[in-house]
């Protein structure tokens, strides 16, 4: 049975591609990319050659087949633009479709901008929370940041050059004391790992460019913040994101003020409340 490659490439610098990423991009019948024209310029650097075929967030749900129909005949890799495919990117559908059809599935594991940012903040990130690409929306991005703001965890996320300045005056608005690393143009030319306040980032990324990955360290434990203060859009998006398949009300209710360190009587009446 051929194989799906998931393979991790380069976040900036071409040089961070794995002998073991190259080996099997080399040999593969077809690569499936993200944008062909980003991947090509990548295969090109490696002088390799394969069949490309583009999927993205638009692609049809006959191209998937198409793609599954070749797994039926020969190796694929799979691809981002960059990093880890299916991490932020629309390869988790392709993985997803290939193991239904009993394809096997194997990671080529490599750069990350996530756990990059996360391995130059300095904070303990032996547990984290990732929000992915923080909303465009204005309400919905802080949602997600108070979210960030109130979490015992690392937070990271990943933000664009034209939304950071909204991004960090409401960071600055809900914790304007807390410590922050702010990642720009990760193993690119002109890389920067920054650290302050949100309002200190405000000056200093007063012209923003290129791509952000924003570490929001933890609530401090003497936080001013009490329990009482934990909003009931706070607990209601921290629950729909420990939502489980088959979760009962009540076992929802303990997940989330474990988490949130408030109690469960108080969780639990918000959630019926939503009914």
């Amino acid at each position: 049975m051929p194989t799906l490659y998931v393979v991790a490439t380069p976040i900036g610098n071409l040089g961070d591609i794995s002998r073991r990423a190259t080996e099997v991009l080399s040999t593969v019948s077809l690569v499936v990319a993200e944008d062909t024209r980003v991947a090509r310029k990548l295969l090109g650097s490696l002088g390799v050659s394969p069949r490309l075929t583009s999927y993205h967030r638009h692609s049809s749900s006959a191209k998937l087949e198409r793609i599954i129909g070749e797994l039926s005949l020969a190796d694929v890799a799979l691809v981002s633009d960059a990093g880890t495919p299916g991490v932020n990117d629309p390869g988790s559908e392709i993985v997803a479709r290939a193991t239904e059809a009993g394809v096997t599935v194997s990671p080529l594991p490599g750069p990350s901008a996530i756990v990059a940012a996360l391995s130059v903040s300095g904070f303990n990130c032996d547990s984290f929370t990732s929000l992915g690409y923080i909303s465009a929306s204005g309400s919905k991005r802080r949602k997600q940041l108070r979210i960030a703001t109130e979490s015992d965890l690392v937070v990271v996320f990943l933000e664009a050059p034209h939304r950071i300045s909204a991004t960090l005056a409401d960071l600055s608005a809900m914790a304007p004391d807390r410590q922050l690393v702010i990642c720009r143009e990760l193993t690119k030319l002109h890389e920067e790992v920054w650290r302050g306040t949100a309002s200190e980032a405000l000056e200093h990324f007063s012209s923003p460019r290129g791509e952000f990955v924003i570490v929001v360290s933890p609530r401090p434990h003497d936080s001013a913040a009490t329990k009482s203060e934990v909003s009931a859009e706070v607990i209601l998006a921290v629950a729909d994101e420990l939502r489980g398949e088959g979760t009962s009300t009540r076992e929802l209710a303990t997940a989330v003020s474990e988490r949130l360190e408030i109690g469960r009587r108080e969780v639990y009446q918000v959630l019926i409340g939503r009914r």
